[in-house]
């Protein structure tokens, strides 16, 4: 609704234009806009104020005999009813005005115009509706606490906020123009602010919606383990993750890629030191609450690769006295260092306090293929069991194993389903 009770009767607007939206329209400000209004009655949707603003400024040429010139146009305004611009535009050419024009809407409030200016005066009691303009956040948690400038007219005797049809809080009203009020608890989706006033409720408009935004949650991590050093590419998967604004892992924030609603990249931060921290994920909505599935392992090693969930940074299969197969992600430029280290190493791998196993041979397969990510390759290192002291050398026994690299270059062994240390 455009009004109600509640105000005395005789309030009396000017209905002009602003120097700033004047120069905007004209285009030319040569010492002063010369303006003239002129009301024309109500807009029959809206139901506020119209009229036609005729706009001159007057421009003196430069050098001896110059000519002065004066540029004008004519522009179709709208006014609220507390005589603030609402829409105003063009007119490609003069409109036919009525100097001694009076017109009344259905609460009794008048334009007119007299000596070159447009007025509005109030009917009796009436009040105007507030109008909102613009709203300062447009997104916030289903918990509520989002604090929101509401910016617009007639907010003075503003009484209620609402976020779609839920009542939020009026924190302070800080003049006609602004009122500061705080998002309720709400279910998600989005809605439409308004307000209320003894003059009636401002109108829904489709830049004032605010979306509540559900809190996420975090249900795994791919792979939840990766060296001290960081570098990991972990993929988070969970709900409600688009409108991620960190990601932590322990304390420390780490980088991040967007994706959709379900799922996010992180990049492990370096920690140092063997630990085990949570990770979590922080949106508009809040931060996902800790579970089982956040948990990340830094391990004892200065690995730099990223391999599947199951694997420290390599991993063995084959069988004792068989041939078995390494697949070793590291990054490409370390791929030459990493083969030369593990020939100089006397082509050994060291699975228990006694066994052996020779290497036989080494190549390297495509980058990013198998376990390994872009920027990796897959180091694939075959050999056989040379028998020695090792207590397991039955034939047929699953080597599932998760080695890494030392700083010096040497592949040692870190867990393993049939060995270990």
């Amino acid at each position: 609704m455009v009004g109600g009770s509640a105000s005395a009767a005789g309030t009396t607007f000017t209905l002009d234009l602003s120097q700033n939206a004047a120069f905007s329209l004209l285009g030319y400000d040569c010492g002063g806009i010369n303006e003239q209004s002129y009301a024309t009655g109500f807009d029959p949707t809206s139901g506020y104020p119209t009229g036609d603003v005729y706009l001159s400024t007057t421009c003196s040429g430069s050098g001896r005999g110059g000519h002065s010139t004066t540029h004008t146009v004519w522009a179709s305004v709208t006014w609220d009813f507390t005589s603030a611009v609402v829409t105003d535009a063009l007119l490609t050419g003069a409109p036919t005005v009525d100097p001694t024009f009076s017109a009344y809407d259905a609460n009794q409030n008048q334009v007119y115009n007299a000596g070159g200016r447009a007025y509005l005066t109030y009917g009796p009691g009436f009040a105007p509706a507030p109008r909102i303009t613009a709203i300062s956040a447009t997104e916030g948690p289903t918990a509520g606490g989002t604090t929101v400038t509401i910016t617009g007219t007639g907010l003075t005797l503003v009484d209620h906020v609402y976020f779609g049809s839920v009542e939020g809080t009026i924190s302070s009203i800080t003049g006609d123009t602004s009122i500061v009020a705080v998002s309720p608890v709400s279910s998600a989706g989005t809605v439409y602010v308004t307000v209320h006033s003894p003059g009636g409720t401002s109108a829904a408009a489709s830049n004032l919606q605010f979306t509540f935004v559900a809190p996420p949650t975090l249900t795994g991590l791919s792979p939840a383990s990766g060296g001290i050093n960081g570098g990991t590419y972990v993929t988070i998967t969970g709900t409600n993750l688009s409108t991620v604004t960190m990601v932590k892992f322990g304390d420390t924030p780490a980088g991040f890629i967007a994706g959709g609603d379900t799922s996010i990249t992180a990049i492990s931060p370096g920690d140092g030191n063997p630990d085990t921290v949570a990770v979590s994920v922080v949106t508009v909505g809040g931060t996902t609450p800790a579970t089982p599935a956040d948990v990340f392992t830094y391990g004892n090693n200065s690995c730099t690769g990223s391999c599947t969930s199951s694997v420290t940074c390599a991993r063995v299969t084959g069988t004792v006295s068989g041939t078995m197969k390494l697949s070793r992600c590291t990054p490409a430029s370390k791929t030459n260092r990493l083969a030369t280290a593990v020939a100089l190493g006397g082509s050994t791998l060291t699975w228990s306090t006694s066994g052996q196993t020779t290497v036989g041979s080494l190549s390297s397969s495509s980058p990013g293929q198998g376990a390994c990510r872009l920027h990796s390759t897959e180091l694939d290192i075959s050999g056989v069991v040379t028998g020695g002291t090792s207590t397991y050398t039955a034939t047929g026994d699953v080597v599932s194993a998760s080695l890494c690299e030392s700083r010096t270059g040497k592949l040692s062994l870190v867990t393993g389903t049939q060995y270990s240390l």
